[in-house]
């Protein structure tokens, strides 16, 4: 697809996304690579704003949004969007790329010097930026200045630093259209960082070659911790792979005990610290004085190490401590991207096994993941009149997932994608996880911000039990989040997305503007509050049998969120900021006790709690017989394509295995034999073996 095809694509998808979000095309168009950008390190977690005034001097002010607060390394975005109403590429300006980032320096400069906030309604989400630039400028680090836009630059542009506000340093990132369409058009969630030591005043990294396979090399590293710090300086987060940033950014502050070998014992740094795991798509190696040494990275991503590297950082920026002495020790591991997605998750996982990182698998490819996805490719929406072709809704298990599989489709293809898959009724993960709290009436969760919620969500498929590792929880818990569980989803996010136009159509009337999505998780968390208080609960069915809402039930959502928005936007003293109100459970246990309509008044899109268990149990029985099934279809392909036979024949076969499960393998290598297995634990056990063959070395091309 060329950049012409490109700019057609993305015109249908603002089109899209501005009728169904009620947004003007600037917005829907910062929404939609927002959106896509979430994952990218550089980027992050986005919050829509729309604010624009004047400073002193009558300096120009506007912001469209901004990324959350990055724990880990400090950071914080401001975004603003320019977007033309173009069908073929024109080229963006120096002065109006100049005129853009100015728009948010100033907004910047006026939060952090002229108490900017003070002069911001409170109800608006920029007086919660403006605040935060203000109160938190001892803790950031660093501030992304993000242009997105539909334009192209004249030549490719690299991210540069931008000068300081408040001696805290400003890069600038231009999402221009070149960009952008190299980022849709890859199925990697970020950018790669191209590293070159010489840029540092270094040599190099000196390494030795530990390992050498078809897929990976590994090496075994001493970095200086003053050329360290330096990397995570510039590039911060970047630097962190995807779990380790989350986990780092919860745990917060430093280690003392870091910091104390710096300051009193440097030269030992190497021998206490367990150093630091690393992953590369690419690297060049030189030779200095004969000894090997590592010039340049490619994607350099931490997976193990990330507290590690902050507290180097932070001795020398913060506590001002020399690094003179100290040195780190690295496994670096060289992947290939198209092996990235696969390998760097699971090299993160063993990584962290001396210091677990909680649910490290779900961010990764959690069996949970995989199976809400196969569940909607194959569940049908129920007919509705007037519409020959039912629908499915489209889970979405990574990031423009949904984008990718239509984008180089033909024009019918297309058009019959989007008749199966409506570009509504879509649901990424951190979507699901946002439903499935409000459902369960944590709306202070999903106040957190879609990463951080998230967390909060998948810790419920974490095993507590020490005697229960991960897989065998899973297979205890996978009856549960079956059909029955996607449906009940779904009907959550028609009631979400509902409720989002019931907020935006009140723009003229009671709704203040800002807070949308604190408004609409509280409703909802309180609709269903309100039901079980009489011991019932909300007919999903009925909803994902209607797949939309009737009028009566919109009526009441509407009721009870002008009552909600007056407690969100009041929060008691003490609590200025609105958005730190939202995200605490005292704003919910107020919200809780809410005195609203009453939900008698629509009584018959209640069930009986004892009905809705009844349901959940058969759920979770239909469960179980899919699980089941699915298992079996699994040992099936593989009898089918011969892998047990070659795995029967593998030399080394008898080395890792039992009789019992040579004599089991041996009846699975043909259709004859897999008829003669009738029981789930043979072919669950079938699959432990075909994973522990592979992970001792077994291929089937062997």
């Amino acid at each position: 697809m060329d950049i012409s095809e490109f700019l057609i694509e993305l015109r249908q998808l603002v089109a899209r996304r501005s009728a169904a979000s009620h947004l003007v095309d600037t917005l829907a168009f910062v929404n939609e690579v927002a959106n896509r950008l979430e994952e990218d390190p550089v980027f992050g977690e986005f919050e829509q704003i729309e604010f624009q005034g004047t400073g002193s001097r009558n300096r120009m002010l506007r912001v469209h949004g901004f990324t959350r607060f990055e724990d880990s390394d400090g950071s914080i975005g401001l975004v603003i969007g320019r977007w033309e109403d173009i069908v073929t590429p024109e080229t963006l300006s120096t002065s109006t790329v100049n005129q853009l980032s100015g728009y948010l320096e100033n907004f910047v400069r006026e939060s952090i010097e002229n108490n900017l906030c003070e002069r911001i309604a409170e109800a608006n989400p920029a007086y919660e930026l403006s605040l935060q630039l203000f109160n938190e400028k001892k803790k950031i680090n660093r501030i992304r200045l993000h242009i997105l836009t539909n334009l192209t630059l004249s030549s490719k542009f690299k991210e540069e630093l931008q000068g300081e506000v408040a001696g805290i340093p400003l890069e600038k990132h231009i999402w221009d259209l070149e960009r952008l369409s190299a980022i849709y058009q890859s199925s990697m969630e970020r950018e790669a960082v191209e590293i070159s030591f010489s840029e540092y005043s270094s040599t190099g990294v000196p390494c030795i070659e530990a390992a050498n396979s078809d897929t990976l090399k590994s090496f075994l590293c001493v970095i200086k911790g003053d050329l360290l710090a330096n990397l995570f300086d510039r590039y911060g987060s970047r630097l962190l792979e995807g779990n380790v940033r989350s986990f780092l950014g919860m745990k917060g502050g430093v280690n003392k005990g870091i910091r104390s070998t710096i300051q009193d014992n440097p030269d030992l740094f190497f021998a206490y610290n367990n150093g630091i795991a690393a992953t590369a798509s690419a690297i060049e190696v030189d030779h200095s004085f004969g000894i090997p040494v590592i010039t340049k990275l490619t994607d350099l991503q931490i997976v193990n190490g990330g507290q590690t590297t902050a507290s180097i950082l932070s001795a020398r920026k913060k506590d001002r401590l020399s690094l003179d002495g100290v040195s780190v020790q690295m496994k670096l591991t060289v992947v290939e991207r198209s092996n990235a997605q696969n390998l760097i998750p699971k090299i993160a996982e063993y990584a962290n096994t001396q210091n677990k990182v909680a649910v490290a698998d779900f961010f990764a490819n959690h069996p949970f993941h995989q199976k809400m996805q196969t569940i909607s490719r194959r569940l049908l929406t129920p007919a509705r009149a007037g519409q020959r072709i039912q629908s499915k809704w489209f889970y979405e298990r990574s990031r423009g997932q949904y984008q990718n599989e239509r984008l180089y489709l033909s024009t019918s293809q297309k058009n019959a994608f989007d008749k199966e898959y409506p570009s509504e009724q879509m649901i990424n993960k951190t979507e699901l996880g946002k439903f499935d709290n409000t459902w369960n009436e944590k709306p202070y969760w999903v106040s957190l911000g879609a990463q951080k919620n998230f967390t909060k969500f998948a810790n419920q498929f974490d095993s507590k039990n020490p005697e229960l590792s991960e897989s065998e929880y899973w297979d205890l818990i996978s009856p549960k989040y079956g059909d029955s569980y996607f449906k009940n989803i779904v009907s959550v996010a028609i009631l979400w997305a509902s409720m989002e136009r019931i907020v935006d159509s009140a723009k003229s009337t009671w709704y203040q503007g800002g807070y949308r999505a604190n408004i609409v998780t509280y409703t909802i968390s309180k609709l269903f509050h309100e039901a079980r208080s009489i011991d019932k609960e909300i007919d999903l069915d009925l909803i994902w049998l209607k797949q939309e809402l009737p009028f009566d039930l919109i009526r009441y959502l509407e009721k009870i969120a002008i009552v909600i928005q007056s407690i969100i936007l009041e929060p008691p003293p003490g609590e200025k900021n609105v958005g730190e109100w939202c995200k605490k459970e005292l704003c919910w246990k107020n919200v809780s006790n809410l005195e609203v309509a009453s939900i008698e008044e629509i009584n018959i899109f209640l069930v009986g709690v004892d009905e809705f268990k009844a349901r959940a149990r058969d759920g979770v029985v239909e469960g179980a017989i899919d699980d089941s099934i699915s298992i079996q279809g699994k040992v099936l392909n593989l009898t089918s394509s011969g892998y047990f036979m070659k795995l029967y024949y593998w030399s080394d076969f008898t080395s890792h295995f039992s009789p019992l499960d040579k004599a089991l393998v041996l009846k699975a290598s043909t259709l004859q034999g897999f008829m003669k297995i009738p029981l789930e634990k043979d072919w669950k056990r079938l699959l432990e073996i075909r994973s522990g063959a592979e992970d001792e070395g077994f291929r089937m091309s062997a």
